[in-house]
């Protein structure tokens, strides 16, 4: 069954910059730009004042399903500008014989 109208939006942090030209995500923060293609989605996605718009007319339950991985691909690029993401690495060795 398809739903005529869902939405959902996203809040804009202080000193992050967000570009969105035909769904071509650019966020720019104090740690560098990321860029994000999603033009494979039919999802509609407007820049208001400091919120991040996503809309979905006459979607499938897939295709709504798809505002909430957006959101969160976006959210995350947000966070990787402003606060970054540090990984580290752990060297782990475990001997297991054959006999």
């Amino acid at each position: 069954m398809k739903d005529i109208y869902k939405q959902d939006e996203l809040a804009i942090p202080e000193g992050v910059k967000v570009n969105i030209k035909s769904r071509q995500v650019t966020v720019e923060g104090p740690r560098g730009v990321l860029t994000k293609n999603l033009r494979h989605l039919a999802i509609e996605i407007t820049v208001l004042e400091n919120k991040i718009r996503f809309v979905v007319h006459h979607g499938l339950r897939k295709h709504v399903a798809c505002i909430r991985t957006v959101r969160s691909l976006i959210n995350n690029m947000i966070v990787g500008v402003t606060k970054g993401f540090q990984y580290k690495m752990r060297y782990v060795y475990a001997h297991f014989p054959i006999n």
